[in-house]
C-alpha cells in the first residue's frame, strides 16, 4: 500500500539522520580525544625538558594516555620513569609502549637502556640488535658497537664497517683501528688509518699511528713518502715534529727492523735531515738510532744539527752527552756537555753529569772539580754534596768527606744514601758507632732490600760485637746482594761466632768472586791449618 511504503521510506529517513548525527559525533569525540592528547603531550614533554620536572611530566602523560595510547607518549613516560629512577615502572611502561608498536626505535632503544641501568647487560644488547632491523640512525648504530667494544671486539667492528660504508667519518675510523690492534690485524688497522688519513690528511695521531704501522710492516717506500708531507711548510709545527719522533722511536725499539733494514733505516735517517734538520729532538732520536747502527759518522751530523740548532735547549746537549756515554764514548760525551755549558753556563745539571762521567773514566780528580763547581753554582743540591763526600773519602780527604756528608744531611736528614755512605765511613775509622748505627739504621729503614745499606748495619753490629744481630742482617745483604765484600763480613761475623766450618765456606765464596783479597786468602789460610 502506497501508505506504508511511505511510513517505511520515512523511517529509514529519520534512521538514517540519526545514524549520520552518531557518526559525526563519533568523529567529533575522536577529534577532541586526539586534541586533548596532543595537549597533555606537550605539556608533559615541556615539563620533561626542564630536567627537574619528571614526577609531573609523568602525571601530564597519564592524562594523555585517557584519551589516546600512542607509543610515542608510553616511550616518553619511560623516560621520565627512568629519569627518577624508577627503573620497573620504567620497564613495564616503555614494555606498554612496544606493544602498541615494534617498530618504534625509540622505544627499543629506551628498553636498551633501561636493561643496562638494571645491570641486564645482554638483556640490553638484545634489544639494541633489535634495532639494527628497523633503519636505524648512526647514533644508534655508534652507542650499540659501543656497547660490544669491552666484551665482543668482532661485533663492535662489524658494527662501525656498517657506519661507516655509508658515512665515511674519521672518529668511526679510529675507533676501527683500536679494534683491529686488540684483534692483532695489522692489515686492517692500516685500511682504515688509510681511510681516516684521506678525510683528515693533516692530522697527527692518524699519521703517528700509520708511520708505526708501515715501520712494524716494513713498509718503507709508505714511511718515506707520509713522512715527506710532514715538514715545517705545516703551520703546526709541533705535530710535526711529534710525528716525526713516534715514527723515529718505533724504529729504535725494534731491533729486528734496524738489524734486517739497516740501510732502509738509514734513508730514513737521511730523509730526517732533508726535511726537518731544524727539530732538534728529531735530530737527536736519528743520531741515536744511527749509532745503534754503530753509524758513527752518520751520527755526528745529526748531533751536529742537534748543537749547531739557535732553538736547541740544555736537554738537547743532555741528550747527546748521554748517548755518547752509553755507547761508550766518553769523550765525545764530554765534548757535546762542554758545549752546551758554554751556552748554558748556569744550568748546574752539566757539571754534575760531567763528574759522573769522569768517575766512570776514574779521573776523581776532574770529577771533584766538576761537582764543586756545582756546589758553588747550586749549594741545595743535595746529591752533589753526597757524591763529594764519597770522591773526598775515596781520595782520602776525610776531613772534606765528612763536611760534605754533614752537608748532605743538614738539606736532608733522612737521605739514604747520605746516612749509609757516611755511616760505613765512620765504622771504617771504628769512631762514633753510636751515631753510625743510626745513621745506617736509618738508611735500611728507607730501603729494606737495599744489600749495601744491610751491610753497613750488618758491619757496624759487629764492631760493636753484636754478632748474632749482626749475622742476621749480612744474610739478608747476601740473600739481596752477595758480592765478595758481603761475604767477607759474612765470614768474620761467622768467625767471632764461633761457626769455623761456615766462616771457612763464606771466605771461600768471597776468592770466588774477587780472587785479588789476599787478607781473605790470608784469613782463610789461618782457618785451614
Amino acid at each position: 500500500m502506497p501508505y506504508i511504503r511511505f511510513l517505511r521510506i520515512t523511517i529509514l529517513f529519520i534512521a538514517s539522520g540519526l545514524g549520520a548525527q552518531s557518526m559525526f559525533s563519533q568523529q567529533q569525540d575522536s577529534s577532541t580525544n586526539a586534541r586533548k592528547a596532543k595537549e597533555y603531550f606537550i605539556s608533559g614533554t615541556t615539563l620533561q625538558i626542564q630536567g627537574n620536572r619528571h614526577a609531573e611530566a609523568i602525571l601530564e602523560f597519564q592524562q594523555s594516555l585517557r584519551y589516546d595510547s600512542s607509543v610515542v607518549t608510553l616511550t616518553a613516560m619511560a623516560r621520565s620513569y627512568r629519569e627518577i629512577n624508577k627503573l620497573d615502572l620504567a620497564f613495564e611502561t616503555v614494555q606498554r609502549a612496544l606493544q602498541v608498536d615494534q617498530s618504534s626505535r625509540d622505544a627499543w632503544e629506551l628498553l636498551a637502556e633501561i636493561e643496562i641501568l638494571r645491570g641486564r647487560y645482554d638483556e640490553g644488547l638484545a634489544a639494541y640488535e633489535r634495532i639494527l632491523e628497523l633503519q636505524p640512525t648512526k647514533r644508534q648504530l655508534y652507542t650499540l658497537a659501543r656497547l660490544y667494544e669491552p666484551r665482543n671486539a668482532q661485533r663492535a667492528i662489524e658494527i662501525f664497517e656498517r657506519i661507516v660504508a655509508t658515512s665515511p667519518d674519521v672518529a668511526m675510523y679510529m675507533r676501527l683501528s683500536s679494534l683491529y690492534e686488540r684483534v692483532k690485524n695489522t692489515k686492517e688497522r692500516t685500511r682504515v688509518l688509510e681511510s681516516a688519513a684521506k678525510l683528515a690528511p693533516k692530522d697527527p695521531q692518524i699519521a703517528a699511528e700509520q708511520t708505526e704501522l708501515y715501520v712494524e710492516q716494513a713498509r718503507f717506500d709508505d714511511l718515506r713518502s707520509l713522512l715527506t708531507t710532514w715538514n715545517y711548510g705545516l703551520a703546526n709545527t709541533e705535530a710535526v715534529t711529534d710525528v716525526w719522533l713516534v715514527s723515529l722511536s718505533r724504529i729504535l725499539e725494534d731491533s729486528l727492523i734496524t738489524g734486517l733494514y739497516a740501510s732502509e733505516v738509514s734513508s730514513v735517517v737521511d730523509l730526517a735531515t732533508s726535511v726537518i734538520p731544524s727539530a732538534w729532538p728529531v735530530m737527536a732520536m736519528a743520531g741515536t738510532i744511527s749509532m745503534s747502527l754503530q753509524d758513527t759518522t752518520r751520527a755526528a751530523t745529526c748531533f751536529t744539527l742537534v748543537a749547531s740548532n739557535d732553538q736547541v735547549i740544555p736537554e738537547g746537549f743532555l741528550e747527546v752527552g748521554r748517548i755518547y756515554a752509553v755507547n761508550g764514548m766518553q769523550d765525545h760525551a764530554l765534548g757535546y756537555l762542554s758545549r752546551g755549558r758554554l751556552k748554558y753556563p748556569n744550568d748546574v745539571r752539566f757539571p754534575i753529569i760531567m763528574s759522573s762521567m769522569y768517575t766512570d773514566l776514574g779521573n776523581d780528580r776532574q770529577a771533584i772539580i766538576e761537582l764543586e763547581t756545582a756546589s758553588i753554582m747550586d749549594s741545595s743540591v743535595v746529591d752533589v754534596w753526597v757524591q763529594l763526600g764519597m770522591l773526598y773519602d775515596r781520595s782520602k780527604r776525610i776531613q772534606e768527606s765528612d763536611q760534605a756528608y754533614e752537608r748532605a744531611l743538614q738539606l736532608d736528614s733522612g737521605n739514604a744514601l747520605a746516612n749509609n755512605n757516611y755511616a760505613y765511613s765512620l765504622s771504617l775509622r771504628r769512631i762514633d758507632l753510636d751515631r753510625a748505627q743510626s745513621m745506617a739504621a736509618k738508611a735500611v729503614r728507607a730501603d729494606e732490600t737495599n744489600a749495601a745499606f744491610l751491610d753497613t748495619y750488618a758491619w757496624i753490629l759487629y764492631q760493636r760485637e753484636e754478632f748474632s744481630f749482626a749475622k742476621n742482617y749480612i744474610t739478608l745483604a747476601i740473600r739481596y746482594g752477595g758480592n765478595a765484600t758481603h761475604f767477607e763480613h759474612y765470614g768474620v761475623i761467622l768467625k767471632a761466632l764461633g761457626e769455623r766450618k761456615e766462616a771457612i765456606k763464606a771466605f771461600e765464596q768471597s776468592l770466588e768472586l774477587d780472587p785479588d783479597r789476599e787478607w781473605v786468602r790470608e784469613e782463610l789460610e789461618s782457618l785451614t791449618k
